[in-house]
């Protein structure tokens, strides 16, 4: 048994092992080179990015002969992480500043070990970049090139030097080892698990059942059982079972049959197979049969007398023979059955079993001959004696199992329990025998447990699940799986059960239910959860006709919240929205959280009318709405939130519970859009919209790689009719579709996250197309370009470099750019804001204000803006013929410009009444239809630089 063990469960397991060893490691192996051929590039696009801001920063402190601050910019970027070493080299060689020890003024060859003088002398000569590395790839080297000395001639700068700075990849890549390691290690433990599992079912399936074979077989060969073998395990085992079976038939049927002749000739068969002694009481001779001198040892042909036979016998043994013999002499015992002890001629002992009788009597009752049959019973006796080992060990065993196992007789009551079972209740075994197992279940199992006792072995039997009680009352969760047992004619005697305890197993499965279907924070169905139970009610209105609603709500300024009290102030806040919301819904609606703060409610099985079914979904979007309105206490805040919801029902033209959340998204994006704090029904209308916009954010990666978009200029004028400068206007071409609204492209490039580079290409094109104007010359009075700058592209960080880069690069003054943010960038983060136009103004841009009067900003603000324009909104130009109110709010917006003393321009400019209106009020500068559409550069510049006509000859 323990041969098959090794050769069946060891080995397969140990395969198992070596293989996943292997493809884990080959795995890993592959997975670390990816990752840090990916840490590798990444790293590269960082020091590029940090390098490029840096030179822009130390070319303008060289240019303004800032030494300290080149000085502060080497040392702080020695203290990124990942920089080993950073220096400035000038165009001789030498360096002059460094962030290392090392003797400024001298030679950089000498002072930095891997700086190199050929790199760094075509850096000089071609003034672009290098980055290289080193052999392991684990060290960046790079060379940016710095204009150190600007001659005021405006001729070509020969003092160009050299920032070095050395990016060690050590902490990404020591990073990305450990984590190689760690899911290398997960791996390695869950096939433990695996393997683990494997040996248990091993265990259960195939070695378990031959240990039961094999010990019936022992038993039927020994002759102590006659039963059946019962098929258990695999259906291979079942196919033993049945040849071992018709092995016992045949092996009953011979025993049988010698039986009934053992009845006939006892003599004649027990002489033949057993040793026989013949004694003659009269004559004290023995008769030994040649058997039986077999079995001593003895030569067959070698005589043998009684005392002989005795000093064959063990000496121990001899007088307890002697005595069961003379006592049935004496007739004072019917057969004479003793056994004893032989030790044949070479010492080798043999267990022999004697059965004699007195045959012959004379008149007086005196014996007169002996006869008895000598059974060798070695084998037996040592069979016996295993069995006693054995079951010994296997008692040892039964008590040991960290298992608890059970036994129950044919009526359910316990007979045995081993120490395991006993602890895992709490009780001690004797507690337990002759009760019934039903009385230790709880009362929900206890059915189950009934059913199975009923079946007294027949039928299935795989694993099952109860909850049993503990001494102490607590609930324990156990897995059983049990076996029946059959006495030697196959009767059913009762039950033998493994019992398992599984309660952490089932806390543990409780918590990750909890985690996977549940939010952490506010204990609402997740999204996961959620998606399963909207696919349920999305297949329940279809078969059954009916209508219901989905519910999107986002907090309306929650970001202000977390910002101005902290994040477990924001918690606190969702928590008591969720227990709100709670208290609004039906209890058969679903209620659950997306994450951040965004909330939905199922409203399932509204109306079969779609109609009704929308008022339905209102109206509960309207109790939410008043519900949240109300004040929240959280920690002593007084807080009050508002929230926008987006409704869309189904079954409509959905295919998909993604089609029916993007609905609902979309909705609520319209209800912000609208103003916040309201509700929106998604249409028909939304969805072309969103088709259009998303098949816009498909096209537009393509549209900058090919270069699909052009610049198109809009001519100012001033009230002289000359040509004080133009706006960039963006458009695109698409090649299927035409042009494409700019609304329509700008929308989704905000929503792709493209608007960034798409405004830098517009800004860079437009300075490179400003200096080739001035290069081809421009009238005096054309002042500058006016850009339109997004929110999204303002709000970076780098933004103002950025554009500063632009400009050097074009080789143009930053005033001849004027930047055009609008109103609305002023509502959020003002002071950030008034920060970073400060910035530019110190740069020398010219900003102006888009887009005037259309916001809702404090006019108290504007004196701290450092504006130089504004600009009137053309909805207000638009309608000065007409409206009274546009013509107060223009004239109001050109007086306050000119007691600020800023510059203001009305765009939207299409009718000689507006013109002269504006001219009137005090506004002199303008753009609109009047004057002329937004042309392309080449159009723009033949017929407003070349050939300029009035614009009022036009």
């Amino acid at each position: 048994m323990i041969l098959f063990k090794r050769s069946l469960a060891w080995v397969v397991v140990a395969v198992i092992s070596i293989s996943f060893a292997i493809l884990s490691a080959v795995f890993s192996y592959n997975q670390y080179v990816a990752l840090k051929a990916h840490a590798f590039d990444e790293a590269k696009l960082n020091l590029k990015t940090i390098l490029m801001v840096a030179q822009a920063r130390f070319d303008k402190e060289f240019r303004h002969d800032d030494l300290r601050s080149v000085e502060r910019e080497v040392m702080a970027l020695n203290l990124l992480d990942d920089v080993g070493l950073s220096a400035v080299v000038d165009h001789q060689g030498v360096v002059q500043f460094s962030s290392s020890f090392v003797m400024l003024g001298q030679p950089a060859r000498g002072q930095l070990p891997q700086f190199n003088d050929s790199l760094f002398r075509r850096v000089k000569e071609s003034r672009n970049p290098v980055i290289i590395t080193n052999q392991n790839n684990d060290v960046l080297y790079a060379y940016y090139p710095l204009l150190m000395n600007t001659p005021e001639t405006g001729l070509r700068p020969d003092e160009i030097g050299v920032l070095y700075v050395e990016w060690s990849l050590y902490r990404p890549y020591e990073n990305i080892r450990n984590s190689v390691w760690q899911n290398l290690v997960f791996l390695w433990l869950l096939m433990a698990m695996v393997l683990a599992t494997l040996l248990y079912v091993l265990q259960r399936i195939v070695l378990t059942p031959l240990k039961y074979l094999t010990q019936k077989a022992d038993r039927v060969a020994s002759g102590q059982e006659i039963e059946i073998f019962k098929d258990k395990g695999i259906a291979e085992l079942g196919a033993l079972s049945s040849a071992l079976n018709r092995m016992n038939r045949n092996l009953h049927k011979s025993l049988s049959d010698v039986r009934i002749s053992e009845e006939r000739w006892v003599f004649a068969l027990e002489g033949a197979g057993d040793g026989v002694q013949d004694w003659d009481l009269r004559t004290g001779k023995s008769f030994f049969s040649p058997q039986f001198k077999k079995m001593m040892g003895i030569s067959a042909s070698k005589d043998l007398a009684w005392d002989q036979w005795k000093t064959l016998v063990d000496a121990e043994d001899w007088p307890y023979l002697e005595r069961k013999v003379q006592r049935h002499v004496q007739g004072l015992s019917d057969v004479c059955r003793v056994e004893y002890c032989l030790r044949k001629a070479d010492g080798e002992p043999r267990f022999v079993l004697m059965r004699g009788k007195v045959v012959e009597r004379d008149a007086n009752g005196t014996a007169l001959r002996f006869i008895a049959i000598h059974t060798d019973i070695t084998l037996q006796r040592r069979t016996e004696d295993a069995l006693r080992g054995s079951e010994e060990k296997y008692r040892m065993l039964f008590d040991m199992a960290q298992e608890g196992i059970w036994v129950l007789d044919d009526e359910g009551f316990t007979t045995l329990v081993n120490d395991s079972m006993a602890s895992m209740l709490g009780y001690a075994k004797g507690d337990l025998i002759g009760h019934s197992m039903l009385e230790f279940m709880e009362p929900t199992s206890r059915a189950l447990l009934q059913e199975k006792l009923i079946r007294k072995g027949r039928g299935p039997d795989a694993h099952q699940d109860f909850e049993l009680v503990s001494r102490t009352g607590r609930r324990v969760h156990v897995t059983l799986k049990s076996a029946a047992m059959h006495d030697s004619y196959g009767h059913y005697t009762g039950l033998i059960a493994g019992i398992m305890d599984i309660t952490e197993r089932k806390r543990a499965e409780e918590r990750i239910r909890q985690q996977v279907l549940y939010d952490e924070l506010t204990r609402l169905p997740n999204r996961r959860m959620l998606n399963d139970k909207l696919s349920q009610e999305q297949a329940r209105s279809i078969r059954h006709g009916h209508s219901g609603a989905l519910l999107f709500i986002d907090l309306d300024h929650f970001k202000n919240v977390n910002d101005s009290l902290g994040h477990p102030i924001g918690d606190g806040l969702l928590v008591a929205i969720a227990e709100r919301l709670r208290h609004v819904i039906r209890e058969e609606d679903t209620l659950a959280r997306l994450g951040g703060d965004e909330f939905v409610v199922l409203l399932p099985e509204l109306s079969a009318d779609p109609t009704v079914a929308a008022s339905l979904a209102r109206n509960v979007a309207l109790k939410v709405q008043s519900a949240l309105a109300e004040t929240f206490d959280v920690s002593g805040h007084k807080l009050n939130i508002g929230c926008s919801i987006g409704i869309a029902l189904y079954p409509l033209d959905q295919e998909t519970i993604h089609d029916i959340m993007k609905q609902a998204d979309a909705a609520m994006y319209r209800a912000k859009e609208e103003g916040r704090s309201t509700v929106c029904l998604f249409s028909k209308e939304m969805h072309e919209e969103i088709e259009q916009n998303l098949k816009l954010q498909m096209l537009l990666p393509g549209a900058m790689e090919e270069e699909q978009f052009v610049l198109y200029f809009q001519p100012q004028f001033n009230d002289l009719e000359e040509l004080i400068g133009a706006e960039v206007l963006l458009r695109w071409e698409e090649p299927t579709l035409g042009f494409i609204r700019p609304d329509l492209f700008i929308r989704a490039a905000e929503e792709s996250g493209l608007i960034i580079p798409l405004g830098d290409w517009v800004l860079r094109k437009a300075c490179q197309q400003m200096q080739e104007w001035m290069v081809k010359g421009l009238p005096a009075s054309f002042d500058r370009l006016a850009i339109n700058i997004s929110a999204r592209q303002f709000s970076q960080d780098d933004f103002a470099l950025k554009v500063d880069a632009f400009t050097k690069e074009a080789n143009i003054s930053p005033s001849k750019i004027e930047l055009e943010i609008t109103e609305s960038m002023l509502l959020h983060h003002l002071d950030q804001v008034v920060e970073k136009m400060k910035l530019l103004h110190g740069m020398g841009f010219y900003i102006a204000l888009d887009d005037f009067g259309t916001g809702y900003s404090s006019l108290s603000y504007l004196r701290e803006l450092p504006l130089h324009k504004l600009k009137i909104d053309q909805a207000f130009v638009r309608d000065i013929s007409s409206d009274n109110n546009d013509r107060v709010i223009v004239e109001t917006i050109i007086a306050m410009a000119r007691l600020m003393e800023l510059d203001v321009i009305a765009e939207g400019v299409e009718e000689e009444y507006q013109l002269n209106f504006l001219k009137e009020k005090g506004c002199y500068q303008y753009q609109g239809y009047y004057f002329d559409r937004p042309v392309p550069a080449d159009v723009f510049y033949e017929r407003w630089v070349e050939n300029p006509k009035p614009p009022s000859a036009q």
